[in-house]
């Protein structure tokens, strides 16, 4: 799987509570560096959401985040991206000729299995406490690369 800090990453995609969090951690350290001395809180808080959202938009999470959250977060942006080509796929098995849609139409069936086997995945990790997920990661990573293998085989053989 690719680097989820890369230069060329898209923003990292956060549930509101996990971007909360990261503000509120944020802030947190804005008021302790200062000894919690003077300042203001609200400052505070505009600060560190403006410093969050600045790095999930440059696609970087911060140190704060656990490696449970990078390994989702990159997770799901993979599958957005193969959601997409997928997609793209079935406006190419619209547009096919009679007879290969009925076996475009195979084909886009067997991904549908194997994206929801990779989300299944997903939601499990999801689940699991920090300390617990790691078990579930090699399959996570195995049903992710089945299903980008599926779509790659799937579009050379249509293309």
């Amino acid at each position: 799987m690719s680097d989820p800090k890369s230069a060329s990453s898209p923003p990292v995609q956060v549930t509101p509570e996990e971007r909360y969090r990261l503000i509120a951690e944020a802030a947190y350290f804005r008021a302790q560096r200062r000894g919690f001395v003077g300042g203001d809180p609200v400052q505070d808080w505009l600060e560190a959401e403006a410093e969050i959202d600045r790095m999930l938009a440059a696609g970087a999470l911060p140190a704060s985040v656990s490696a449970k959250q990078r390994f989702q977060s990159q997770l799901e942006n993979q599958l957005r991206e193969l959601d997409e080509r997928i997609e793209s796929l079935k406006v190419q098995a619209s547009l096919a000729r009679l007879e290969l849609k009925s076996e475009f139409q195979q084909e886009l069936d067997a991904l549908e299995g194997l994206r929801n086997r990779l989300r299944g995945r997903l939601e499990e990790i999801r689940m699991q406490a920090e300390g617990a997920w790691e078990d579930l990661k090699s399959g996570a990573e195995k049903a992710w690369e089945d299903l980008r293998q599926a779509v790659e085989r799937v579009a050379k053989r249509f293309r």
